[in-house]
């Protein structure tokens, strides 16, 4: 179930700009939670006898989210940016949406990758961009977080399972690129092979580093994008072909 629908059956209208407000804010809730949700809203307001609001809904939602302060916020902000930046200089498809408000604490960005072909290239501009958090918040705020990192869909996780791929069943290793060999648990795989994680740990280093010289190029662009992220929460649609636009704007044009 939707916001709009579960509006709809309170018999109350919103106009379409506070329920997409109120979607971005409710991204990763179930149609259960929403329903919960909008049914408690709808009881605080007919508590004071009056039609159920925005303000309601707005303030009900506000319990479901954890606080966070306004220097996690930057970080995060910063952290999105610097993914963000990285994808438009690497060549990637359009970007959809950008949000630091997402449910599990974090953020994301989610756009198109612009292309099909597995060269080993575009393979490690996808390290590139993988890693660019990171190196954006080391370098625009001088140290980085754990976020980077911890679970399986974190984006250190995510660019050493690819790093590993590449090397192992892609046939893009240094060594035995013909062989095939599917490694069934990355970390027990890489812990038995230490040749076999050197050479994943080098891609990963030298994609960090030219995510760390974007970043250093492009700061101006990085810290304009992140600053509307950290007053919007979540960019999509016109808005953020908007910001996007004024992002290119000052994107350093890169040597050679």
């Amino acid at each position: 179930m939707t916001i709009a629908q579960s509006m709809a059956s309170s018999g109350q209208t919103l106009a379409s700009t506070a329920l997409k407000a109120l979607a971005r804010r409710a991204q990763g809730m179930t149609g259960a939670d929403i329903e919960r949700w909008v049914r408690e809203a709808r009881q605080s307001a007919r508590r004071d006898r009056r039609p159920l609001s925005y303000t309601d809904l707005e303030t009900q939602l506000g319990g479901t989210r954890p606080s966070r302060s306004t220097a996690l916020r930057l970080r995060i902000a910063t952290h999105e940016a610097g993914h963000a930046v990285a994808r438009m200089l690497v060549g990637f498809g359009p970007i959809a949406e950008i949000t630091v408000d997402a449910k599990a604490g974090g953020g994301f960005v989610i756009g198109s990758t612009g292309q099909d072909e597995m060269t080993e290239s575009w393979l490690t501009a996808v390290l590139v961009e993988t890693l660019a958090g990171r190196a954006a918040e080391e370098i625009m705020l001088e140290t980085f977080s754990a976020n980077s990192g911890g679970v399986d869909h974190s984006d250190l996780a995510s660019a050493t399972k690819l790093a590993v791929e590449m090397e192992t069943i892609l046939g893009l290793g240094g060594r035995w690129p013909l062989i095939y060999r599917k490694a069934t648990d990355i970390a027990a795989t890489l812990a038995a092979n230490p040749e076999l994680a050197a050479r994943v740990n080098e891609r990963l280093e030298r994609a960090y580093q030219a995510a760390c010289t974007i970043v250093r190029e492009q700061t101006d662009a990085i810290d304009f994008l992140a600053e509307q992220l950290f007053d919007a929460g979540t960019l999509d649609g016109p808005e953020l072909d908007a910001v996007l636009t004024e992002t290119r704007k000052r994107i350093r044009e890169r040597p050679g």
